[in-house]
Parts: structure tokens; C-alpha cells; sequence
């Protein structure tokens, strides 16, 4: 018992500063002004990175001051470029600090650093959005601008999902959204809109903050208790054995299905933990209505919800998947990869898509800048390379048999094909997982040697299967 509590001491200090986090919530809820809020959360959100780092607090801190700064010095029509640039160099530097005579730091303090890169080019990206949005309404409004200054007149533009005005915060709210404890220790994700509204609209004082939290805490203690037993049961290291290596094919084969169902579990426990602490604070919280998006916040008629009056707030229906990063029952059940993906840590997914995809100047590249960017935001190790660049080649097959057998089938055709592309998709997963899991190239080339590199041959048949199939379908069909 005291060396699985040794093994996990860090994670069970994490652990506990996450639900000191989600306990003091309403707490924090209840402070009274909103610059008694914001300096709270920002000083809470300091002492938990010094407390999770020590020394190596220095890295999250610097970084996050250099940025907002890069992002004030730099003019609007090109901070998202410095910054994104400066905080993947500092990224950079962090992770391989050893090689300029520095010790590395923590897991723990890697997540955090994580964290806040992506609100620090977040909100230079959404700053950039908001500039370019007004600058296109000043050239549609032409007329109107004449009258009103250009945020004025962003205000009337009635595309309300995206940008409405300039987003154009000073350097000190600046450091409040980068240092905010809410989401600080492992996200998810939010916008500085999301973050801004919490103070200035009165939706966390109207949802039902307590019960959202209860809801999401709940199934924490069975996440919790999987990963430990399967951690026990099936221990990452045994691949590398030799002891391993002497199974029987099929147990090797099978083997990264509990290694990647352990490493479900604790990333399930752990965005549990962060999206209820979210809901404990009550940020998030938008009403039903405005059809919100996990990241992003809400998509439709975002000025009606600016304008609701404390009355009307207290009638609605209110929700939290703006902070909502997995959907656990779906990304155990989905039949596609593809599906797998959009309810998998959608937070992040949701900034990759808003900052890289969206933003990347060269089209035939898009996707491949987005991969990048996402494997070097999870680290510079190979097994990152291997589990990430891999899924758009299992996509390209998988999508020619779901066009062709399972998107048209019905009744017990359509649950038998579900099942085999769902069996596909899992054993997928749990094969790219096991080189993330392992990291560096030498361990994943021993446990993939000792499988004999089998998954690569047969997506590869089943792409060229797939192709064949398509064309004699294309012939029938023409026919």
C-alpha cells in the first residue's frame, strides 16, 4: 500500500489540489467585487503553481509575463504571430531545459506550462479575430461607422456567435486570465470572452453551480479505481520484458487494451476533476439557448444573452459544455475514429481547430500544421509522433468502409458492422496509444518488434481492400 502511495505521490498531490480547487469554489462564487474575484483567482492560481512546481514555478510565471507582454508590445495586426512563436520557443526550451544546464521539471509543472500556452495564444488569436472581424464589418458598414467608432459598430453586426466588438483586454486582466485558477492545473480550455464574461454577465450566479458539480464528480471514484487496477493488473513497464516478448502473440497483441484502458481512466478522472472545477466557480455557465460549444462558448445570439437582465437569468436553463472537455460514454462507445476524436479532450481540440486549422495560411496543409502543433504541444517525444501522425492514415480507410457499408445499413446489418468498425477502432487506438505511453523511440521499437509491426499491415490491406471495393462500387453503380 505505501509504495503504490510513494509511486503515486505526486499524482496524489495533484489530486488534492484539484479538489481543493473544486471545494473552494463557491467560496470564490460568493467574493464580492469583480476585482476582488479577479486578483483572488489570480493569486490562488500563483500559489498553486508554486506549490505543484517549487523552483520551477519560474517557468510557468516567466513565460506567461514575457507573453502578455510580446502581446501588448506587439500591435494587434501581428500578436498572435510573436506569441504564438515566443510561447512554443519557450515550450520549447522548458522541455529540454537539461540541455542548456537547467533541471527539468515535473510532470506536473509540463501540465501547467501546457495550460498556459494555450490561454496566452488563445487570447492574442482572439484579440486578432476580434480586430479583423471589426475591420471587415468597418468595410461592410461604411455608412454606419461614419457615426459610431468601430466597436460600436462591431455591435451591430448580427453574426453574434463569433466576434461583436474588439477584444482588446489590458495587461493586467491579461495576467488575471493567464494565472486564473480555475482550469489551471490540467484546462480545460476557455476563451478570454468565456473568462470575461464570468464577471461581467450573471449567469454563474443564477445556475445551479452545486449540482452540476455533484453531477460531474460523481462517477470520479470509479475512474479513479479502474486506473488503479489496471495499472496494477497490467503495468506499463512488463511490455519490455522478456517475459513479455515470450507470450503468446495474441497476448501481446491484446495486451495495450488494458494498458490504454488505464490511461483512459486516469485522463477521464483527472478532466472530471478540472471541468468540475469550473462548474464549482461557476464558470461556464450559459444559458441553454445559446446552443453552446465546448471552448468556444455560445454559438447563437450571443448579444440577446449580453443584454438578459438579472430576471430573465433567473428563469433559464443553464448548462456547462463550454467547459466540458470529454464525453467518457461516447469516447468508449463511438463506432469511428473519427467520432473518437471530436469528444476526446475537446477543449484543446477546439483551440488546435480555432488557432492552427482555421488560421493556417496553405490549404493542402491544414491538417498537417494541426497535427504538428498538437504533437509538439504534448512534447517532442516519438511516441507522441507515432500515436498522432497515424490517425489520419486510419481515417482514410476507415472512411471508405463507412460510406460504403455502415452509413446505409439498417436494423441488425447496420449493429453487426458498428461492432467490427467500434473493435477496429478501439484496437486502433490502444496500439497508437501504447507508443504514446512508451515515449521514446528504443521502447517503442521493442514492444512494436515484439507484434512485428502487424497493425501497419493490416491498415494497409484494408486500405487497399477498401479502394478496390470503392471502385468496384463506383462501376456497379455507374452500371
Amino acid at each position: 500500500m505505501w509504495s503504490l502511495i510513494e509511486k503515486n505521490k505526486n499524482d496524489i498531490i495533484y489530486l488534492s489540489l484539484l479538489l481543493f480547487s473544486v471545494l473552494i469554489g463557491p467560496y470564490y462564487r460568493k467574493l464580492k467585487t469583480v476585482e476582488t474575484k479577479k486578483w483572488g483567482g489570480t493569486i490562488l492560481g500563483l500559489i498553486l503553481i508554486v506549490i505543484v512546481s517549487g523552483y520551477s514555478a519560474v517557468h510557468p510565471v516567466l513565460s506567461a509575463f514575457i507573453g502578455v507582454l510580446a502581446i501588448k508590445l506587439a500591435t494587434i495586426k501581428y500578436c498572435h504571430i510573436v506569441t504564438f512563436f515566443f510561447m512554443f520557443g519557450y515550450l520549447f526550451f522548458f522541455r529540454l531545459a537539461d540541455k542548456f544546464g537547467f533541471s527539468l521539471s515535473s510532470g506536473q509543472t509540463n501540465l501547467i506550462e501546457m495550460i498556459i500556452v494555450l490561454r496566452v495564444v488563445g487570447v492574442a488569436f482572439e484579440m486578432n479575430g476580434s480586430w479583423l472581424a471589426m475591420a471587415k464589418a468597418k468595410k461592410q458598414n461604411d455608412e454606419l461607422v461614419k457615426s459610431v467608432n468601430i466597436e460600436d459598430a462591431g455591435k451591430k453586426v448580427e453574426k453574434d456567435d463569433e466576434f461583436l466588438e474588439l477584444i482588446n483586454p489590458d495587461f493586467i486582466d491579461l495576467i488575471h486570465y493567464s494565472f486564473s485558477y480555475i482550469g489551471l492545473l490540467t484546462g480545460p480550455y476557455y476563451r478570454y470572452r468565456t473568462f470575461n464574461d464570468y464577471f461581467y454577465l450573471p449567469f454563474s450566479k443564477q445556475a445551479d453551480c452545486f449540482g452540476s458539480t455533484i453531477y460531474t464528480l460523481k462517477s470520479v471514484p470509479l475512474y479513479i479505481s479502474l486506473y488503479l487496477a489496471f495499472s496494477h493488473m497490467c503495468p506499463l513497464e512488463y511490455v519490455l520484458t522478456e517475459e513479455h516478448n515470450n507470450r503468446s502473440f495474441l497476448y501481446r497483441m491484446m495486451y495495450p487494451w488494458v494498458l490504454f484502458a488505464a490511461f483512459r481512466q486516469r485522463i477521464y478522472a483527472g478532466m472530471t476533476l478540472a471541468e468540475s472545477v469550473c462548474t464549482s466557480a461557476g464558470l461556464g455557465a450559459y444559458p441553454v439557448a445559446g446552443k453552446n460549444r465546448t471552448g468556444h462558448g455560445p454559438t447563437v445570439g450571443y448579444s440577446k444573452l449580453k443584454e438578459m437582465s438579472e430576471d430573465e437569468a433567473k428563469s433559464t436553463e443553464y448548462d456547462f459544455i463550454t467547459v466540458e472537455s470529454m464525453e467518457v460514454w461516447q469516447c468508449e462507445s463511438v463506432v469511428t475514429l473519427r467520432d473518437s476524436m471530436k469528444v476526446w479532450n475537446k477543449a484543446v481540440q477546439y483551440w488546435v481547430a480555432m488557432v492552427v486549422y482555421k488560421r493556417f495560411p496553405i490549404k493542402p496543409l491544414k491538417v498537417h500544421a494541426a497535427l504538428f502543433v498538437s504533437v509538439i504541444w504534448h512534447g517532442f517525444h516519438a511516441g507522441y509522433f507515432f500515436c498522432i501522425y497515424f490517425c489520419p492514415f486510419y481515417l482514410m480507410a476507415e472512411d471508405i468502409y463507412y460510406k460504403l457499408y455502415y452509413k446505409e445499413a439498417t436494423g441488425m446489418k447496420k449493429k453487426i458492422i458498428g461492432f467490427i468498425m467500434w473493435f477496429l477502432r478501439s484496437h486502433s487506438e490502444s496500439y497508437q496509444a501504447a507508443a504514446f505511453l512508451l515515449l521514446t523511440f528504443d521502447r517503442i521499437w521493442i514492444y512494436y518488434s515484439s507484434v512485428y509491426f502487424y497493425w501497419y499491415g493490416v491498415w494497409l490491406v484494408f486500405l487497399i481492400l477498401g479502394i478496390i471495393f470503392n471502385q468496384i462500387h463506383k462501376m456497379n453503380k455507374s452500371d
